[in-house]
């Protein structure tokens, strides 16, 4: 061989190398763009196609239905769908929880007489012709309180003094406006039906009150400051007893951060909640301006028990808890490969028939569902495991499923040995939305203090609403009756003031039908 045909050869060799390396690249760009149009573009669902499964006989229709959504992304498209129902009572079921207003309309006197002879008309009854809603703005009332004295005239005959005085409730914010219910419709708005403070200033304006977008923050802070965040605390202390936990986080944005990080830093906003088998829900969250370590670990102190969670490395470094993490990331992961008929497509179908087995099994006790879980988990599991391990893969999206897979391996089998674990975190995932919701509307938090209070107001009002309470009226009491107790010194009332208290169900009016339906 000539030098002329060495040199050729090597160039040729490195050429087809570097063609290689692009090809690859250019997998990887395909399979990126693939992935990014299905999360802006596709279904929220995750279900996998029919044509996906065809290669499995066993299966002739998708059996995975609730796959897990990044709560940010699902907010973005989701839409709410209702299907009209087919039966007679159905306008009745949506009015009934309304006010009726009857409206009899009936001849003058003078027309009760007949048009042909001028006989007097006899009365044949009524029929109903139709039902309408009235829609009444609210408004805004003045409540002045007066403090009326009164002075005892004889002590004042002997020289002295004797003055007493009735004295007025005591406010929720001094030397402010707001009272305790508008303090809680400004956190309702905000919090609960995503409404920015510029739009609610619009709204104050209409109902005769010219009040900032700046007083409306400082309300919100200031009562939640005051009042909600020792119901937060006393809430928390109650959450770190439970023995299954559910955890998430999402990205937030603080404008005027503590740490002098640019406002489009990525701050966090945490989510901890009980499971769903606990006897009294509570959903907090947490701000921070960091996704670190010691975050979790300082919110979850003294917590010892089980928690649900993703792959995110901050859980794995926990002491005393144990984890549970999510098949619904891995099967995301495979489902990402954009495989439909290859090796991708059969860790989708593994994961699919695990999630089919635990919806038969949903309304199950945990002990029963244990047992199912060692009778047919138990060995689908094996066969996934065996079929990973033997697989062999290169470079690329299915190389990082497999060990986005086997670095989780443990805490992705834990639910085989307690029939209260799940085998997704979607009740985490669910539970912040309506933090994701919020922050497409509204954008951000100025402050710290800001951020503090949307956390700690979403923590009432969403534990609220799991306890079957509404939440406006819930806050209005808070608001209305905490000032008036020496709570600080007697901690135990709060006992009383907890969503799920026999005081509060008893008092606040429950979550109505649509309500309920809607969540």
């Amino acid at each position: 061989m000539t030098e002329l045909e060495k040199q050729l050869m090597k160039q040729i060799e490195h050429l087809t190398i570097q063609n290689e390396k692009q090809a690859k690249q250019i997998e990887q760009l395909i399979n990126q763009l693939t992935n990014m149009n299905r999360r802006l573009f596709g279904t929220s669902s995750e279900k996998s196609s029919p044509g996906q499964l065809s290669l499995f006989e066993e299966d002739k229709d998708s059996p995975f239905s609730e796959a897990e959504q990044p709560a940010d992304k699902a907010v973005e498209i989701e839409t709410i769908s209702y299907q009209r129902k087919k039966y007679k009572g159905q306008r009745t079921d949506v009015i009934r929880d309304l006010p009726i207003v009857v409206e009899e309309h009936t001849l003058p006197s003078d027309s009760q007489v007949c048009s042909c002879c001028a006989s007097p008309l006899k009365y044949l009854g009524k029929r109903e012709a139709r039902t309408e809603l009235e829609f009444i703005p609210a408004h805004l009332v003045q409540h002045i309180h007066y403090e009326h004295a009164y002075e005892c005239l004889a002590c004042k005959k002997t020289g002295q003094n004797y003055i007493l005085r009735q004295k007025a409730p005591e406010p929720a914010l001094a030397k402010s406006l707001a009272g305790p219910s508008v303090l809680a419709w400004n956190l309702y708005q905000k919090l609960e039906m995503s409404i920015p403070y510029h739009r609610q200033e619009k709204e104050w304006a209409r109902y005769g009150l010219k009040v900032s977008r700046r007083t409306l923050a400082n309300w919100a802070i200031r009562s939640a400051e005051q009042w909600l965040e020792p119901l937060y605390q006393q809430m928390r202390g109650k959450l770190l007893h439970e023995p299954v936990l559910s955890a998430d986080e999402t990205t937030y944005q603080i404008l005027r951060r503590a740490d002098e990080k640019p406002a489009t830093a990525d701050a966090r906003i945490w989510l901890f909640r009980t499971a769903e088998t606990a006897k009294h829900p509570i959903i907090l969250y947490h701000s921070s301006e960091t996704r670190q370590f010691e975050v979790a670990e300082t919110f979850l102190k003294g917590f010892k028990g089980l928690l649900h969670c993703d792959g995110y490395s901050v859980y794995q470094k926990l002491e005393d808890v144990q984890l549970q993490t999510c098949w619904a990331h891995v099967r995301r992961k495979f489902l990402e490969t954009n495989d439909p008929h290859g090796q991708g497509a059969i860790g989708v179908h593994y994961c699919d028939q695990l999630f089919k087995l635990e919806r038969q099994w949903k309304k199950l006790s945990p002990d029963e569902r244990f047992q199912q879980r060692q009778l047919k988990s138990k060995p689908l599991l094996k066969a996934f495991w065996e079929w990973l391990d033997a697989l062999v893969t290169m470079k690329g999206p299915l190389q990082k499923a497999v060990d986005y897979t086997q670095h989780l391996r443990d805490s992705l089998s834990r639910f085989l040995n307690d029939g209260r674990l799940f085998i997704s975190n979607n009740l985490a995932e669910r539970s912040i939305r309506p933090v994701t919701l919020g922050r497409k509307n509204w954008y951000f938090s100025t402050s710290v203090a800001g951020a503090q209070a949307n956390t700690i107001g979403y923590s009432v009002i969403q534990t609220a609403k799991e306890n079957g309470v509404d939440p406006f009226e819930y806050l209005t009491i808070l608001f209305a009756e905490l000032p008036q107790l020496d709570i600080f010194q007697h901690p135990e009332y709060w006992e009383h003031y907890f969503p799920w208290s026999d005081y509060i169900q008893a008092k606040v009016k429950p979550l109505s039908t649509s309500v309920k339906k809607a969540k």
